[in-house]
């Protein structure tokens, strides 16, 4: 179980407290941190990280 402390803005945005507790599969990374946050917030896809690069 990995913790993020999200910023106001996006806690906001995603109606939620000031940290999410995520399960990540596999190998944990900033990515994989990422993927998880966005599926199960996906109100935050593309607040955080810009896909097209």
């Amino acid at each position: 179980m990995i913790r993020v402390v999200l910023p106001h803005h996006l806690r906001t945005l995603a109606r939620v407290g000031s940290e999410v507790a995520l399960d990540v599969n596999g190998t944990v990374t900033q990515r994989a941190v990422l993927d998880a946050l966005e599926t199960a917030y996906p109100m935050l896809r593309g607040t955080i990280r810009d896909h097209t690069t």
